[in-house]
């Protein structure tokens, strides 16, 4: 029901105003674009997040367990760079005979690249593949996800890759961009929100 503010005009109960002749309509979600707005900036936190609670027998309001879209963006780039560093003890050949095994738990990680030669450019994109494989496989809330190899001439130690993908958390649809630095001495991923402009 429409409920008169004002004898030329009314309001509904999203605060929308138009004429209460009914002649040349005009509406305008004031309420509705604030309400949305001030759901969007929070997000249910994962299950990973709510056991490292720094004081679990503390009693929390449900506001203070949730996270915003850049802390949400940073516990997706901590979940990641866990995952490039766990070490898969199946082979692809292993688990040819087992699709079902190949979205399982047992594919999580990477295989172990000690063998391979990162000066090798079929190796480098072996190991593009093998991230975006593992990311689309372990991490659904990131899609569309695409690895590139990023050269530096001025650093020889690592390797760069710029992963980018889209955080799909409701109702969110993200861009989101991450920097994975790869250290050939202990082959161990560090990854880092990108800066960079997607």
């Amino acid at each position: 029901m429409l409920g008169y503010r004002d004898p030329g005009r009314c309001c509904d109960a999203w605060g929308r105003y138009a004429s209460a002749s009914g002649a040349g309509v005009a509406f305008t979600p004031k309420f509705r674009t604030q309400e949305k707005q001030g759901f969007m900036k929070r997000f249910e936190p994962s299950f990973l997040d709510k056991l490292f609670d720094a004081d679990p027998y503390e009693p929390a309001a449900a506001a203070l367990r949730q996270l915003s879209l850049e802390e949400l963006k940073s516990t997706v780039a901590r979940d990641v760079e866990s995952l490039l560093n766990t070490r898969i003890a199946f082979t692809q050949a292993d688990l040819a005979a087992l699709p079902e095994c190949q979205l399982s738990i047992l594919t999580y990680g990477l295989n172990d690249f000690a063998g391979m030669s990162l000066a090798s450019h079929y190796d480098r994109v072996f190991i593009c593949q093998s991230i975006q494989q593992a990311i689309a496989r372990h991490e659904p809330r990131l899609q569309q996800v695409s690895v590139k190899l990023e050269l530096n001439e001025q650093s020889t130690s690592a390797l760069n890759f710029a992963i980018r993908a889209v955080l799909i958390v409701h109702p969110a649809e993200e861009p989101v961009s991450f920097d994975a630095m790869l250290l050939p001495s202990t082959l161990q991923y560090s990854v880092t929100r990108s800066r960079a402009k997607l």
